[in-house]
């Protein structure tokens, strides 16, 4: 999955999901006008590989500010043979969120996790995709207007959170559902070194 991929993917999972925290806050009768967020972010490295031990599986990458880094390339890496000294590997890493409040509901936090692994194919070079989404249900227990922060009570735990100063958090109060997608993407991609 390349880079431009990736970013489509989340975009894509960010834009479906804002309709469905739209209508939560339709189907509940309210006068109030509750904030909503949608953010990302991507970062990209790129390595080339110094060497590789196919007997112990260790490989030794140098990374683009001269860093030198060896591990194991456990049995689920498909294909080391195929990997030689002067390929480059590139690491994309993806995240998202969408965040949006709802009026009071039933006050249960729900949280689902999933996620999705994908592998390069026999046969190919190695890489793969990692793809991590949360979707979570929590409720407002404590607004802290001076410090610019909300504590949320989530059904796996409780966190205390910054809020963005567009954010206008009189329109937020004790009680209030948030509802929120949270995806990671994880991309690793070897190419062949180019002569």
């Amino acid at each position: 999955m390349n880079h431009q991929t990736s970013r489509i993917v989340i975009a894509t999972t960010l834009l479906a999901a804002m309709p469905l925290l739209a209508q939560q806050q339709e189907a509940a009768p309210s006068s109030r006008t509750l904030p909503g967020v949608a953010i990302g972010a991507a970062a990209t490295a790129v390595a080339t590989v110094e060497a590789i031990d196919l007997a112990t599986r260790e490989v030794t990458l140098r990374q683009e500010d001269g860093e030198v880094v060896t591990f194991i390339a456990g049995e689920e890496v498909r294909n080391l043979a195929q990997v030689e000294r002067g390929d480059r590997v590139t690491v994309e890493y993806d995240v998202g969120l969408v965040m949006a409040l709802s009026p009071p509901g039933s006050g249960i936090a729900a949280r689902a996790d999933e996620i999705e692994v994908a592998r390069a194919e026999l046969g190919a070079r190695p890489g793969g995709v990692v793809r991590k989404t949360t979707a979570a249900t929590g409720t407002v227990t404590e607004i802290d207007s001076e410090a610019r922060t909300v504590t949320l009570r989530g059904a796996l735990q409780t966190v205390t959170l910054p809020v963005a100063d567009d954010i206008d958090l009189s329109e937020v109060e004790v009680g209030d559902q948030v509802d929120a997608i949270y995806q990671e993407t994880l991309a690793v991609r070897v190419e062949p070194v180019r002569e």
